[in-house]
């Protein structure tokens, strides 16, 4: 094979692939939208339509491969939209299982206990997602307060709307939940440990470097660990 010939070929390779790619891309980028017009159709039989659309997509990508994560979170969430709470965790575990350390898929499960009103497994999971790299993650922390306060911990409620604060000063729904909870006082001892969860994951906003020892640094990260 001549040197233009080899160029040429490369170059369709290429072509093939990127074009695969982008095909691929926007069969899951439509049965996403699907998806989300699902979740604000105010007309029953259209809500379903946009439903049996987005899984067929998911379902053709299944069957061309059985561990395409995306394909079977997305069969998931089909199911968990005409609350069918088997088929849903049947899917979702298969997805969970190939990589359960990973935060997004412990976030995956939270969400679904939470769409299922299992406000305490959920909790569970936003916990493992926080601790696996989503500690500053604005809506795991907020799903983890929502999930607080349906279980009537106003205390927790308020620790997580606390760190959402932190990480959007500007959003007015957190703003006004910490309104309502200002007259709540806590009378147990757990002041200094939320007071050390802050300064470890704002430490560059409020611990003046004056006050960042060593010995300060252990005890922080000491409780932070005891908390999760």
């Amino acid at each position: 094979m001549s040197k233009t010939y080899y160029k040429i070929f490369i170059c369709f390779i290429f072509i093939f692939i990127f074009t695969a790619n982008s095909i691929y891309a926007d069969e899951y980028n439509k049965a996403e939208k699907l998806l989300r017009k699902a979740q604000t159709a105010s007309i029953r039989e259209e809500k379903y339509e946009y439903i049996v659309n987005a899984r067929e997509i998911y379902e053709n990508k299944y069957n061309q491969n059985q561990t395409d994560i995306k394909a079977l979170l997305g069969l998931s969430k089909t199911f968990q939209l005409t609350n069918d709470r088997s088929e849903a965790k049947l899917y979702l575990l298969k997805a969970y299982n190939m990589k359960p350390y990973e935060a997004k898929l412990q976030r995956e499960m939270a969400d679904f206990y939470y769409n299922f009103q299992e406000y305490s497994t959920a909790i569970e999971y936003y916990k493992l997602a926080l601790a696996s790299g989503l500690l500053k993650d604005f809506n795991t922390n907020l799903a983890t307060a929502k999930c607080y306060e349906k279980l009537g911990d106003l205390k927790n409620a308020e620790l997580y709307y606390q760190i959402c604060y932190h990480l959007d000063s500007k959003s007015k729904r957190i703003l006004n939940k910490l309104n309502e909870y200002t007259s709540e006082k806590h009378p147990d001892n757990s002041e200094e440990l939320e007071t050390a969860k802050y300064k470890y994951l704002f430490k560059d906003k409020k611990l003046p470097e004056s006050e960042q020892t060593d010995k300060d640094a252990d005890k922080i990260i000491e409780n932070i660990n005891s908390y999760f």
